[in-house]
């Protein structure tokens, strides 16, 4: 199980540098303050039915600070649907401005499991990415026992290190040649 929850956060540090740069800023977005006071017109007009909608209207609000890891965590239709639930509580759909989300994404990112969950994001994409060695080895490993992986994982890798000094993979393809 240990090993299945690291592939996973590994798979997903290589997803995360697919897409490094979530760029999907509408045309003519306006500054932080105007936007914030502005409806989020796009939950009740019918447009909500492509999960690229969420990811779009969510990227507006980096200008508010959100970061790449914000905007690709937030812009899941599962999160804003959880984000909807409880501003619903108090509010109709139609009235939930941009200002709204921003202030229930920033409580949520001010969580300590929500810091955890992109520190771990962060290490696994910086894993993910780099080229797997035997010379780096003793500094990679360390990154592998923040991210949780098993003495078996370490081992193989290792091996493999170990057997192919001149290899060029980085350690997401070398963790996905090896799981096969």
């Amino acid at each position: 199980m240990k090993n299945l929850v690291f592939y996973i956060l590994l798979v997903t540090g290589g997803l995360c540098t697919a897409q490094n740069s979530v760029d999907m800023r509408a045309d003519n977005v306006p500054e932080c303050g105007e936007l914030r006071r502005q409806t989020m017109t796009f939950l009740s007009d019918g447009s909500l039915q492509n999960s690229s909608v969420v990811i779009r209207e969510v990227s507006k609000l980096k200008q508010c600070g959100l970061d790449d890891y914000d905007v690709r965590f937030f812009g899941r239709m599962e999160a804003l649907s959880g984000l909807l639930k409880s501003l619903t509580r108090d509010s109709l759909i139609e009235t939930l401005t941009y200002g709204d989300l921003f202030i229930a994404i920033n409580a949520m990112r001010e969580t300590p499991k929500y810091q955890e969950l992109k520190d771990i994001a962060r290490l696994s994409q910086q894993l993910a990415q780099t080229t797997a060695s035997i010379r780096t080895w003793e500094q990679d490993i360390r990154l592998f026992e923040q991210l949780g992986a098993s003495q078996e994982v370490q081992d193989k890798v290792y091996r493999y290190l170990r057997e192919h000094p001149d290899n060029e993979l980085t350690y997401e393809q070398l963790l996905q040649r090896l799981k096969k």
